[in-house]
């Protein structure tokens, strides 16, 4: 039995954890809206629609199935890495399509065969995150297809062309009559770096007057991951667009470019370490020393914005002049310094941050000069030493298998659980909900995530959003039923879902429901399917939480102490680059330096996760 005291400390944990859930659904990520996104995603679900039902063609819901996701796997990166990502999802949704029709026929074969499928879909996140999101359309495409069984095998067939069909449009839209620039989605990537690091000094030196210890460790849970991510993703559009172009200028001042982003992020948190452990705030004639670091922090955000603009555009553009630098903090150091108002330790800090500033300046200085000159040639020599970005290896297709088939992987758990718990979801459904079983299980596909968190915050945000949805579904259907008029709302709809992804998935889960059910009611002409959305989001997040709790799932405390152990690895291998170039006398390698301090940050992260 339990002692009382763990009873209670139990609670309390579980408490501060919805607690964090609950904050965690109203939390608006601080990034604009993809508007670019959702217009291209509601044309690539509504165009072959419109062209569908004014042509009489069968197929209509299967047409806008394959515009929609194929439209929203694009993530960005390279053309060629878009078009494989997009293009294999097509062709697993469209196969998906024609084995759950053909499924559905025999309703003795559907539970089985739905434990197959979506187990082995699931279990192709061991190939990483654009297959990870391919086997999650392609489950559930199979899942909707089994829910809406044809009249035969041609049928089916005809369902797996229309999906293919919709996908096709999709491709056309997304990389041909979308200007194609080689270099433009490198250029964005690294932008969004400069955007990412400028939102981080902003949000800085709003924390330099004294901000409380959890607002500080607040800041880093919420930037460090993000940024970390944002760069890692603009490493691997750069290495795919470079490989294989004879062309190496703009590659080569783009690799520049993210290097000193990756320093001016590294800068910013040491930065930061050095402000949080300030005494109160001490002034003289010359100034506060943290009034000083604010103000060359808000300015570094400038620049940072300015390098977003420079490294988005094509042509070539005046060199900003920045005024910012270390100096005003140097006086008012001196100046405090001279009047004795400064402990040794604390001497030794405000000289640190002032190196700081000054070392960020010469990032910027570098990353300004460069983007300058992003567009056309440059002369040799006039570009300091980069670290070449190693080509990604290609491992067999069978190595990520082998490596995942055991219990201890992570993968193979989730696939097994996604797998169990979407079977028994069909199950369930087809007995108990038949109208519309597949949200059920589209549910269940959604919101299981790897880990406990992550899938207790989306199933709190799907749930809520499906309800606040479905709501705003029956008001629109009880004073807007005029097919034409309710064709133009569901396009404003669609955009305004997929644009809203990055800020807030609950807010995104909202306008899909509101879409896809007025889409349903207006094919089906049965304008009381909202309440039934929501019952059926309700079943299928009980099932996923379910799932997630019973069914293989180890707690944070057994995963935690070999994530942290991984990140004090990592922070060992990270100071023996430090110690030996300081035994040596020599500064440290800057790739192996990097490499380091790049491994440190993602083991890190990764421990935070499972914190």
């Amino acid at each position: 039995m339990a002692a009382p005291g763990a009873v209670l400390y139990g609670g309390r944990v579980i408490r501060r954890q919805l607690l964090e859930h609950a904050k965690a659904v109203a939390r608006f990520a601080p990034v604009r809206p993809a508007v670019k996104a959702g217009l291209r995603a509601a044309l690539a679900t509504f165009v072959p629609m419109a062209v569908g039902t004014a042509l009489n063609l069968p197929g209509g819901l299967w047409l806008a199935v394959g515009g929609f996701n194929t439209s929203f796997v694009d993530k960005g990166g390279s053309y060629h890495a878009r078009a494989r990502a997009m293009g294999g999802t097509a062709l697993a949704a469209a196969v998906a399509a024609v084995m759950g029709g053909l499924v559905g026929m025999y309703p003795a074969l559907s539970i089985p065969l739905t434990l197959v499928w979506v187990t082995a879909w699931s279990f192709a996140g061991v190939y990483g995150a654009a297959a990870n999101i391919m086997g999650n359309i392609a489950a559930t495409t199979f899942v909707i297809a089994v829910a809406l069984p044809v009249e035969g095998p041609k049928a089916a067939l005809l369902s797996g062309a229309t999906l293919l069909a919709g996908a096709a449009w999709a491709m056309v839209l997304s990389l041909v009559l979308w200007p194609i620039r080689p270099y433009r989605p490198a250029r964005k990537a690294v932008a969004a770096c400069f955007d990412a690091v400028a939102d981080y000094a902003e949000a800085m030196s709003r924390m330099c007057q004294g901000a409380r210890e959890d607002a500080w460790q607040a800041l880093i849970q919420e930037q460090h991951a993000r940024i970390r991510e944002t760069l890692e993703v603009a490493r691997t559009t750069l290495t795919a667009t470079r490989q294989g172009r004879v062309e190496r200028g703009r590659g080569e001042r783009l690799l520049v470019l993210l290097e000193a982003a990756d320093a001016m992020f590294m800068g910013i948190i040491a930065l930061g370490e050095d402000l949080e452990s300030l005494g109160p705030p001490v002034s003289g004639p010359a100034g506060d020393p943290r009034a000083a670091a604010a103000v060359a922090l808000l300015d570094c955000a400038h620049t940072a914005r300015d390098l977003v603009r420079l490294t988005q555009q094509e042509g070539r553009s005046r060199r900003p002049q920045p005024e910012w630098d270390g100096r005003a903090l140097s006086d008012a150091l001196t100046d405090l310094d001279a009047r004795g108002l400064l402990t040794r330790l604390e001497r030794a800090r405000l000289r640190d941050v002032a190196r700081l500033v000054t070392e960020l300046r010469e990032r910027a200085d570098v990353a300004l000069d460069t983007a300058c000159r992003l567009p056309g040639p440059v002369a040799a020599g006039t570009l300091p030493p980069t670290r070449e970005l190693a080509e990604e290896p290609h491992p067999s297709l069978w190595e990520p298998v082998r490596a995942n088939l055991t219990l201890e992987s992570e993968v193979l758990r989730h696939a097994l659980r996604v797998g169990l718990t979407t079977t028994a979801a069909v199950w369930i459904s087809s007995i108990f909900r038949p109208n519309h079983s597949y949200w059920v299980t589209i549910t269940v596909l959604t919101v299981m995530q790897p880990y406990t968190g992550p899938t207790v915050l989306k199933a709190l945000q799907r749930v809520l959003g499906t309800v606040v949805g479905g709501i705003l579904a029956i008001a629109v259907a009880s004073w807007l039923q005029d097919p034409r008029a309710m064709m133009g709302l569901l396009f404003c709809t669609a955009a305004l879902c997929v644009s809203l992804i990055p800020l807030n998935y609950g807010l995104f889960t909202v306008f899909a429901t509101l879409t896809f059910v007025l889409l349903a009611e207006l094919g089906s002409g049965d304008w009381t399917l909202a309440p039934v959305r929501i019952v059926n989001t309700l079943i299928g997040g009980a099932l996923a939480l379910a799932g997630t709790f019973f069914l293989w799932q180890r707690s944070e405390e057994e995963r935690f102490p070999s994530q942290m152990a991984e990140a004090l690895r990592a922070d060992r291998e990270f100071f023996d680059v430090l110690a030996s170039a300081w035994q040596r006398g020599e500064a440290p390698a800057p790739q192996a330096l990097t490499e380091a301090r790049r491994k440190l940050g993602l083991a890190t992260i990764n421990a935070e996760t499972s914190f």
